[in-house]
């Protein structure tokens, strides 16, 4: 498990484009599981949309490849920061809308990988239902 800190050594992400508050589960090279809390009081709620705030898709896939990149990461590297770059997103499905005060849970799941790059099938749930699906390729340097 990695609290906000050690999330923060970890990703070069800042505010507000940080979107991981939690990791509760790491299996490296496997599975990585970490959740995103949505809140009314983050910069997007005004615009998307004022009158029914809904978490942006393209923000719902930059979660999951910021909490997929984690399924890499080892405490033990020399290099503290994880620098995966997203080379594709695939299969992206959007089911639900996620609205201020869900809690996002990404589970990614290892698929594939070979020296530099990687791929991870994700899969996002607020309350145990699925709100999105996707495909995300890296490459680390």
């Amino acid at each position: 498990m990695l609290n906000i800190q050690e999330i923060r050594k970890a990703l070069p992400h800042r505010y507000p484009f940080l979107m991981v508050d939690k990791i509760i589960e790491i299996i490296q090279n496997q599975r990585v599981v970490g959740y995103k809390n949505i809140s009314i009081n983050e910069p997007w709620t005004k615009g998307h949309f004022p009158d029914e705030p809904i978490f942006p898709g393209v923000l719902i896939l930059e979660t999951m490849a910021q909490i997929g990149g984690f399924a890499f990461w080892s405490p033990n590297s020399t290099d503290e920061q994880l620098r995966g770059y997203i080379s594709s997103m695939d299969k992206i499905k959007f089911i639900h809308p996620v609205y201020p005060g869900d809690r996002l849970i990404i589970e990614a799941t290892v698929s594939a990988k070979l020296n530099q790059h990687a791929q991870v099938i994700c899969v996002a749930k607020v309350d145990e239902k699925i709100v999105a699906k996707s495909v995300i390729s890296y490459v680390f340097k």
